[in-house]
């Protein structure tokens, strides 16, 4: 299962404002931190990106705006498609230039409580040519390259699909979330 979905509502969800909380804000304060493999572990050649965890108790407004929408898109999802998911859990990625993110799962070594796995984009005006995509590794060895076009929510089945984010030639920012299930 592939979906990609404009997400953006012009009465909740403003990407232009989460871009500038993400890039300046949170980058200015030291709020972005280099990406971690598993609980404890750097691994830089793997991943290039800095992140931001959601902190449930303590959303921002923008935070909590997003929060709602994948909670009503997790409602639904169990409701046609019974997929028992329990909670999800977000975090804002930024991609500096030519940074990106080997080909993996998005299932955790030892839990496999991540069903669905999301990602919403933030940079605005992006284009083609300055690369960034996320290439969805399909069944045949074949592939599908999504690119981080603002406003776009991208879901996909965690086991199922590999991926990974190929360099680009400015920032790219988005927001990765994980709907998880009871293990």
């Amino acid at each position: 299962m592939i979906a990609r979905l404009n997400f953006q509502s012009a009465r909740s969800l403003h990407v232009a404002e989460f871009s500038v909380g993400v890039n300046t804000a949170m980058h200015d304060a030291q709020l972005l931190t280099p990406a971690r493999v598993g609980a404890d572990r750097a691994a830089t050649l793997l991943r290039g990106d800095s992140t931001h965890w959601f902190v449930p108790e303590a959303l921002s407004t923008r935070q909590q705006v997003f929060a709602n929408r994948i909670e009503a898109l997790r409602i639904a999802l169990n409701r046609d498609l019974f997929l028992g998911l329990v909670d999800s859990e977000s975090h804002y990625a930024v991609y500096r230039p030519g940074a990106g993110y080997a080909r993996r799962l998005d299932c955790l070594r030892n839990n496999d409580s991540r069903v669905i796995s999301a990602v919403f984009y933030l940079t605005e005006a992006w284009q083609d040519a300055e690369g960034g995509a996320l290439r969805l590794y399909l069944a045949d060895q074949s592939y599908h390259d999504v690119f981080p076009r603002a406003g776009t929510l991208l879901l996909f089945l965690s086991a199922q699909f590999e991926h990974e984010v190929l360099p680009a030639t400015r920032d790219r920012m988005s927001i990765a979330c994980w709907m998880r299930q009871r293990v």
